[in-house]
């Protein structure tokens, strides 16, 4: 017992600080998200480009078949992306004032610190086992995992896009209406004032 917490402290330890940072970052970006809020495509994009430049990093500059395991990456990463985007079409969206509110929901929480955990305990176990960078299972197996929890983010953020642009089509719509009908209603106005003048 006392070994396996000497070695889970180690790896704590020896965990940069950085990762740690995005932790706390991710977790408060999750729980805000848990109750309605307003549907952000900038914010929304933060976390996955942080997971992307994290996971393409380590394959291109350690790993001995980058241009295998990015093969596999990318494949994994529509799979993941199509998963995800079947899992966010059950959630509601609703318009409020003109903005678009995201129903709140665990979902993009739990697919944020399963991204995490992935790529910690697969970095984790590298830092162990540096040989396993230079076979071609674990190169695979690693382009596999980190492509798909990466799609996972990716599938959310495109279905939140269209319903954003769903919103701006609306609103567009809405006010193309009322000039309309503002036009018609001084054209009315004008024509009876015309009447009125030749009486």
């Amino acid at each position: 017992m006392a070994d396996i917490l000497k070695f889970i402290f180690e790896i704590i330890n020896n965990t940069p600080f950085w990762v740690w940072v995005v932790l706390i970052i991710l977790i408060k970006r999750g729980t805000s998200l848990i109750n309605d809020s307003p549907a952000s495509i900038g914010r929304s994009i933060i976390m996955p480009f942080i997971f992307v430049i994290w996971g393409l990093n380590t394959v291109v500059n350690k790993f001995a078949s980058p241009n295998t395991l990015l093969s596999f990456y990318l494949v994994a990463l529509i799979l993941g992306f199509l998963f995800s985007y079947l899992l966010y079409m059950r959630r509601s969206f609703y318009v409020e004032d003109g903005q678009l509110i995201q129903e709140g929901s665990t979902l993009p929480l739990v697919i944020m610190l399963t991204n995490f955990l992935v790529k910690y305990i697969l970095n984790v176990i590298l830092a162990i086992h540096p040989v396993l960078y230079t076979q071609m299972n674990f190169n695979i197996f690693y382009g596999i995992v980190s492509g798909f929890t990466v799609g996972l983010f990716f599938g959310g953020r495109i279905f939140g896009l269209k319903q954003m642009q769903s919103v701006d089509s609306y609103e567009i719509k809405k006010r193309l209406n009322k000039k309309r009908i503002k036009k018609q209603m001084i054209h009315k106005y004008q024509g009876k004032c015309k009447v009125k003048l030749l009486k």
